[in-house]
């Protein structure tokens, strides 16, 4: 290591929104990775409606922390919390990220070679190990958005004409220079970043890294995509707490971007235009991924219908077909259940019945439909709970027989929070919890100790009674996990990951623990 990059000292930043469940491991592998390194954490509690609490706090005491009463944004954020900041080089990450052991240190030692860097975005990687495109990007161009929005740039992706946007057709592994990286994670001198005044605060969410990126550029220097490093990014784990404002800020972001730095020889309104529909194909494509349970969903309220109009001689108009259609389908689309694979639909009766009691009502009131019509809506809504029922627990019982699901022992005990993973109605389909194993097995709490199969030091035999072949090293509130001889662990044949709980939504990921180590 030079001694260039030893001197170096920097400052990390995190601008957290309702990410309680993710910033544990994030901080813990930030602390890792920061060991020996002269520096600092901040993280700012961004008027988050489930806010970080005093345990967080407590089990991170190096931490600066800081908080903000309202949502300051994420640019405005990260100039709040940049202000605290005392060391020459700025990180600013995405509190649901994980990064590796080495990823400061190697960025640093790059930031070191490269005096004429502005900002170095490095490799960024899904929960299962893909590239995010995003990592590295040119700056966007109406026919650049053209060919991602229609497919072109994912159809032909070794094509420098139609897919420039995310440069899918370069070598991930090269060092490359950009026009810009993503605000998951970046680093830059603190004198660049102060001589461009941070982050443009006219943006809420989204387009500031873009717009930071090319201020910068404007002034000379050139950014860079490291892939000698890289992190894990779950990505958009804060928008899912206010999924339509976020693609509301999407496209003002892109407007702002448009007017205060392209020309495109156009009028702004066909720019905004052009915006507005790309917008609405990402907001489709994004909401509705799962398009076919529309499908399913307004398929049972018309079989429902004609059904129960057929059997008790009653009128069903087509009108109160489509209005109880309607009453299923945006509620759900709001909910978020069609961006997500998952068939559970435990929340969506709470949701669907005052919608479609409502749709009933409006039904009598404006299209004359008889009352009975309360009974299709009915038969409807046990309907749509049933397919998915049926299919959940098909899909589970067919990776039990079909031997598909990975039988896992969870690391830990003494956390209240691990007896969620072996509630009964929170089944996973893919995995099978068999119990847990703990260092300390006498400190197990009561809660756990149903479930303790025994202490880690006796993991052989735990393995070779149980067939397990999978441990989920459990990271807790505070971020902290049990110790583990990583060579050992993998002397047994056993795959180690990281298990980064969603406990309150059900949303987890899953992270290869070789990864870090």
């Amino acid at each position: 290591m030079s001694d260039s990059a030893i001197s170096l000292s920097c400052s990390v930043i995190i601008v957290s929104y309702n990410s309680r469940d993710y910033i544990p491991a994030c901080l813990n592998s930030v602390q890792e990775a920061l060991k020996g390194i002269d520096s600092e954490i901040i993280v700012l509690d961004n008027g988050s409606s489930e806010p970080l609490t005093m345990q967080n706090k407590q089990a991170f005491p190096a931490v600066i922390w800081l908080d903000s009463s309202e949502n300051l944004g994420f640019g405005r954020g990260c100039n709040f919390a940049a202000t605290s900041a005392t060391k020459n080089i700025l990180f600013f990450i995405n509190p649901d990220t994980v990064v590796a052991r080495e990823t400061f240190r190697k960025t640093l030692e790059y930031m070191s070679t490269k005096r004429e860097a502005g900002i170095v975005g490095c490799k960024i990687l899904n929960g299962d190990g893909s590239l995010q495109w995003a990592c590295r990007r040119t700056f966007p161009s109406p026919l650049a958005a053209v060919f991602k929005t229609i497919g072109l740039a994912a159809l032909f992706p070794k094509s420098r004409f139609f897919a420039s946007y995310n440069m899918t057709y370069l070598d991930p592994n090269l060092e490359t220079e950009v026009d810009a990286v993503s605000g998951s994670f970046f680093g830059v001198r603190r004198h660049i970043y102060e001589q461009v005044k941070g982050f443009d605060e006219d943006y809420f969410m989204y387009g500031e890294d873009l717009d930071i990126c090319l201020r910068i550029k404007n002034l000379g220097y050139t950014n860079y995509y490291f892939p000698g490093t890289s992190i894990l990014h779950f990505k958009g784990q804060s928008s899912r707490t206010r999924r339509f404002r976020s693609y509301v800020d999407f496209y003002k972001a892109m407007l702002i971007f448009a007017r205060k730095h392209r020309n495109y020889h156009l009028p702004m309104f066909i720019v905004a235009i052009g915006i507005f529909c790309a917008s609405l194909v990402g907001v489709f494509s994004r909401l509705v991924p799962q398009w076919w349970k529309i499908l399913v969903d307004v398929s049972a309220v018309v079989v429902s219908c004609t059904a129960v109009a057929s059997f008790f001689d009653i009128v069903v108009p087509w009108e109160t077909i489509g209005v109880l259609s309607l009453a299923v389908w945006i509620p759900l689309v709001v909910l978020g259940e069609y961006a997500t694979s998952s068939l559970n639909g435990s929340r969506i009766i709470t949701v669907l019945f005052p919608a479609m009691s409502l749709a009933c009502g409006f039904s009598i009131w404006k299209l004359d439909t008889s009352p009975a019509c309360f009974l299709p809506m009915i038969i409807a809504l046990l309907g749509i709970l049933f397919w998915r029922r049926l299919i959940f627990w098909g899909y589970y019982f067919y990776t039990i027989f079909a031997k598909k699901r990975h039988r896992s022992i969870l690391l830990g005990g003494t956390s209240d929070s691990i007896a969620y993973w072996f509630d009964r109605y929170r089944v996973v389909p893919e995995m099978e919890l068999l119990g847990c194993v703990s260092n300390t097995p006498e400190k197990v709490t009561d809660e756990n100790r149903e479930h303790l199969l025994g202490p880690l030091s006796e993991m052989a035999s735990i393995c070779g009674r149980t067939g397990c072949r999978e441990l989920l090293v459990f990271s807790d509130i505070c971020g902290y996990h049990e110790p583990f001889d990583k060579e050992w662990l993998q002397s047994l044949n056993l795959k180690t990951l990281l298990l980064v709980g969603g406990t309150k939504k059900g949303d987890f990921a899953v992270v290869d623990l070789n990864y870090l180590y």
